[in-house]
């Protein structure tokens, strides 16, 4: 149904709902989904269902994004640029030590997924269903491209052998901070067993490290 002005009744209503959110409306309707994912399983959220909490026409997320995996994809993809953010902030005071870079880079990592909950079960896949039809995510690769890069400072400085692949190395210092992560956060690992997270998190990255270099002998 047409307006006089030519706008759909829905147009108008999504336009009339922005201002008083005071954000636009895909930041809109991503902040939703993340705020419904608080108390919701993701895969029983609809896009009926952000349109209702959000407060627009139930039209609207189709206009914007054509299904739900696009949706995904999104969030995904902001995750990843706030986690590399994060992850160069946190390695930008240790410029001099690559070493000590590492450590900050695996406790920023633990902290994000613990601070942002919602965004890390989207981007890690932990419900599997999600990411039947994920796509290459830009962001993914940026952040990836951000730790390789301080795996390789530290070869060049000697903390890490330059004779193994960066990508090895990454993967074993990344399967060690994500799987304590996962296991923290669902509370099968706690305190009580490992102590202070990040201080559990910087020794088992000390006996990999140590570990590769034993190993490059």
């Amino acid at each position: 149904m047409k307006a006089r002005d030519g706008a759909t009744v829905a147009e108008r209503e999504d336009a009339a709902a922005v201002p008083a959110r005071g954000r636009n409306l895909p930041e809109l309707i991503v902040a939703t989904f993340l705020e419904l994912m608080r108390t919701r399983n993701p895969n029983s959220i609809t896009f009926r269902d952000i349109a209702a909490a959000a407060g627009i026409s139930h039209m609207a997320p189709y206009r914007h994004f054509r299904s739900k995996q696009e949706l995904l994809n999104r969030i995904g993809d902001l995750g990843f640029a706030m986690l590399g953010q994060a992850l160069e902030h946190a390695a930008a005071p240790h410029a001099h030590d690559p070493r000590q870079q590492i450590f900050a880079a695996c406790a920023c990592y633990y902290r994000f997924a613990v601070d942002n909950p919602a965004y890390a079960q989207v981007m890690f896949g932990t419900d599997r269903e999600l990411w039947d039809k994920a796509e290459p995510l830009p962001s993914l690769d940026r952040t990836r491209a951000i730790l390789l890069r301080i795996v390789y400072h530290c070869q060049l400085a000697g903390v890490l052998p330059g004779d193994v692949d960066q990508k090895k190395i990454l993967g074993l210092l990344w399967a060690h901070v994500h799987g304590f992560t996962l296991l923290a956060a669902n509370r099968v690992l706690t305190e009580k067993e490992t102590g202070p997270p990040e201080a559990f998190l910087e020794s088992g990255v000390r006996t990999i490290l140590a570990g590769l270099a034993g190993a490059a002998r």
